[in-house]
C-alpha cells in the first residue's frame, strides 16, 4: 500500500508540473508586436449618469488583431480603428449608473451600514488603476500583454 501512496504522489507532481509548462507559454515573454501608445480618456454621454472609459491602443504589427483588454476591474471587446492610418484599437467601457443597489431587510433596524452591492467584474488579474491587459489570438493559442502604463488625456471641452 505504502508504494501505491508513493506512485499516486509522484504522479499527481508530475502532472501539476506539466500543467505549469502550457500555462506559462499563454503568457510568453516575446511577443510579435509592440505597443506604441496605450491612452484612455472619459467620456459623459447626453443622460445623466451615462459616462465610461474610451482605451485606445496602438501597435507596431499589422498582422495582430488585439481581442480583449481588462482595465480597472473591467472588460470589453476591441475593435481595430479603420479610420486611424497606424494599427489602433479601441475599446468602450461603460460605467454602471450612479443608482446603487441595496440589500434590503425586513427590519429597519438592520438597515442601518447598509453599503451597496459590488457589481464590478472579478477579472483573473490584479491591475493597478493605469495598467491594462489585451489578449490577442497567435496559432490557436490566446496570448496576454500587459501595459504598465494607459495614460490619460484630458479632455479640452469644457461643459
Amino acid at each position: 500500500m505504502n508504494k501505491l501512496g508513493i506512485f499516486l504522489s509522484t504522479t499527481i507532481i508530475l502532472l501539476s508540473f506539466s500543467f505549469c509548462c502550457s500555462t506559462k507559454e499563454l503568457a510568453k515573454e516575446n511577443h510579435p508586436f509592440k505597443v506604441t501608445s496605450a491612452t484612455y480618456n472619459t467620456w459623459v454621454g447626453g443622460q445623466p449618469g451615462v459616462k465610461g472609459y474610451k482605451v485606445v491602443i496602438t501597435i507596431d504589427n499589422q498582422d495582430i488583431q488585439l481581442d480583449t483588454v481588462f482595465f480597472r476591474n473591467m472588460k470589453t471587446p476591441l475593435k481595430r480603428d479603420i479610420s486611424a492610418e497606424l494599427n489602433t484599437f479601441v475599446g468602450v467601457f461603460t460605467l454602471p449608473n450612479t443608482e446603487k443597489d441595496y440589500i434590503l431587510h425586513e427590519n429597519p433596524i438592520n438597515e442601518y451600514g447598509n453599503t451597496p452591492i459590488d457589481k464590478s467584474l472579478n477579472i483573473p488579474f490584479e491591475l493597478k488603476k493605469n495598467e491594462a491587459i489585451v489578449n490577442y489570438l497567435l496559432d490557436n493559442k490566446t496570448y496576454y500583454y500587459k501595459i504598465d502604463e494607459v495614460v490619460e488625456i484630458k479632455s479640452t471641452v469644457k461643459y
